[in-house]
């Protein structure tokens, strides 16, 4: 016979000795616990089955089905006064809760090696505990139960450590599944706690109800990942446990009190606990099965919660839309990952807008699964619907860019072609005139002749001085004469001052596209007057370097940084912004108490 065959059976048996024991009890004050032993009996013993019919957690499994025979055989020894049983039983059916339980969750291993000594406390507390339970009453048992509870109680303090350091560590699946038990543990260690204050039924009934929380987190928590192919399965197994362990307290709770209030003895007790709980089946089955739900699969089931989430993500910066999305899928549908792909048709969900695919949308199922269900895929094409336009804004604005940089890096290298053509070609041609009028005005001795050679040659003279203007105005004649890194170092040496040193360092290899070249000097010129004329900084640094595919600026000083109002008129922010912008670059300003730091990342070529 199988493992789990002999669990299923094991099971069983448990469940049957729970319900002989709600059966066959007479006088419930005879046996105060036997809600709890009863909660045991049943919730353990199926979630163990639960557990071990997956292929992970064995360990769990085992000892939740312990707890639940131990539990079972309790409530059938109390039912029936077998007090040589039901002294010493109890100890095993409700104190592996408090101890092994939190020690080996989630997947039946210690958070560590220095977690075995809590074990073997705990197990000789247990033992200890039971021994005194057993032989009581007489001096030596009292000794023995109280050096049991002695050592079970620092016992339970590392059990809620061990779950609290499993939490911080862990992160993704395992986190949550941490979190699933940390709240009913804590119920159940607070409920403990304050038995000793809770009249009877009351401390009876609400320690069944805390202790029957335990199991249905660990069978949700532990089994969430190894029974996938089971899903739909565990999920309604987990709901109708949950429903059917509400019912059995609501009842038991009902029972006990309208039996102590109104007269007419266990039968009106019994008719009026059965038509109550009629009442609440329905509406409680359905709200307990839209949680497990929630649990297993997010928000799949309240496809406008989704919904909602996703157009509150698509108000963010249009650029950050693809990463605020799927960050949004991820966590409400605990997929395993998400990624929006602008315009690559890739295998996934299609972005369509307009007829045209304009993205991808790649996602991973969540651990464990082999693809998604045809709801999480329903829900997802209603998504990408919704976020189609979007996407599609996105990939036209990555277009315009790429157009506005292409343009401007084409006029930037038809401003260098056009000096230098006008440098070397007319300009040059002018001068040559200009020599050869004046050579001629001074051989000439004739007044006339000379009058007029001496206007052609001021024509010229202008000629070449418009020239030359023209081919300043197009770009910085630095660059084309010394370079880039010459031209910093010339704005650097005119702009020190006695009180502001500047210094330059120059890190690059060939020559850049002119658009880079002259956003390069336009940002650093005015980075540098920002820096000695309103920072008033005593050292500046001018650093320039470089990649294969980029080229980063960056200039520091240790001025008074930016005012906390813009000045107005102010427009070297904004315009050396704009400066690495269009070309596809990015600028960044960082500004403190010791200085500011400007940043120009700019691509070699155009995005």
């Amino acid at each position: 016979m199988s493992s789990t065959r002999v669990a299923v059976a094991l099971a069983l048996l448990a469940g049957a000795m729970s319900v002989a024991a709600l059966l066959v009890v007479g006088d419930w004050s005879d046996a105060p616990d036997l809600p709890v032993d009863i909660a045991i009996g049943l919730s353990y013993s199926a979630a163990a089955v639960l557990v071990l019919a997956g292929t992970g957690g064995r360990r769990i499994g085992w000892l939740l089905l312990g707890i639940g025979l131990c539990g079972a055989v309790a409530g059938l020894a109390a039912a029936l006064s077998l007090d040589g049983i039901g002294d010493w039983i109890w100890v095993g059916g409700f104190l592996p809760l408090l101890t092994l339980v939190p020690l080996l969750y989630p997947d039946g291993r210690l958070p560590g090696a220095r977690w075995r000594p809590w074990v073997v406390t705990s197990v000789a507390g247990m033992a200890l505990l039971a021994v005194g339970s057993a032989t009581y009453p007489g001096d030596v048992a009292e000794v023995v139960f109280l050096t049991g509870a002695a050592v079970l109680v620092p016992s339970c303090l590392a059990g809620a450590a061990a779950l609290v350091v499993r939490w911080r560590r862990a992160d993704g699946l395992v986190r949550r599944q941490v979190q699933v038990l940390l709240v009913p543990a804590g119920l159940l260690l607070l409920d403990t706690v304050l038995q000793g204050w809770l009249p009877w039924p009351a401390n009876a009934l609400t320690q069944a109800a805390a202790t029957a929380l335990v199991p249905v987190a660990i069978g949700v928590a532990v089994t969430r990942h190894r029974l996938y192919d089971l899903d739909l399965a565990v999920c309604r197994a987990v709901g109708g446990l949950s429903l059917a362990v509400c019912l059995a307290a609501i009842y038991v709770s009902l029972f006990l009190l309208v039996a102590a209030v109104l007269p007419g003895g266990p039968t009106v007790a019994a008719a009026t606990a059965a038509a109550v709980c009629g009442l609440l089946l329905h509406p409680l089955g359905v709200r307990l099965t839209r949680g497990v739900d929630r649990m297993f699969y997010g928000d799949r089931a309240d496809p406008a919660r989704v919904l909602e989430a996703t157009a509150a993500a698509l108000r963010d910066d249009l650029g950050e839309v693809p990463e605020r999305v799927c960050a949004v899928l991820v966590e409400s549908l605990r997929l395993g990952s998400a990624t929006i792909v602008v315009g690559v048709a890739e295998p996934g969900l299609p972005l369509t807008h307009r007829g045209e695919v304009v993205g991808t949308l790649l996602v991973t199922p969540r651990a464990g699964e082999a693809g998604l269900s045809s709801r999480d895929a329903d829900l997802l094409a209603v998504v990408c619907d919704q976020v189609a336009p979007a996407v599609a804004a996105l990939r036209l604005s990555d277009r315009l860019q790429h157009s506005r940089a292409a343009l401007v890096t084409a006029r930037e290298e038809e401003r260098r072609r056009l000096r230098r053509d006008l440098h070397d070609g007319v300009g040059a041609a002018l001068a040559g005139v200009r020599l050869q009028v004046e050579t001629a005005r001074d051989l000439v001795t004739d007044p006339v002749a000379g009058g007029l050679l001496h206007s052609a040659a001021a024509g010229v003279a202008t000629a070449v001085d418009d020239v030359r203007a023209i081919t300043d105005d197009l770009r910085p004649a630095v660059l084309d004469d010394l370079g880039l890194g010459a031209g910093l170092r010339g704005l650097a040496d005119r702009m020190a001052t006695p009180g502001t040193g500047i210094d330059v360092t120059v890190d690059l290899d060939g020559q850049l596209p002119a658009a880079v070249e002259v956003a390069c000097y336009r940002i650093a010129a005015e980075a540098l007057a920002n820096a000695v004329r309103h920072a008033r900084a005593r050292r500046v640094a001018v650093h320039l370097d470089g990649t294969p595919d980029w080229v980063s600026l960056r200039v520091e000083d240790d001025g008074a940084g930016l005012p906390e109002s813009p000045r107005a008129g102010g427009l070297g922010l904004a315009s050396m912004r704009q400066r690495a912008e269009e070309i596809g670059g990015r600028l960044t300003v960082t500004s403190t108490a010791a200085g500011t730091v400007v940043r120009a990342d700019l691509p070699l070529e155009a995005r």
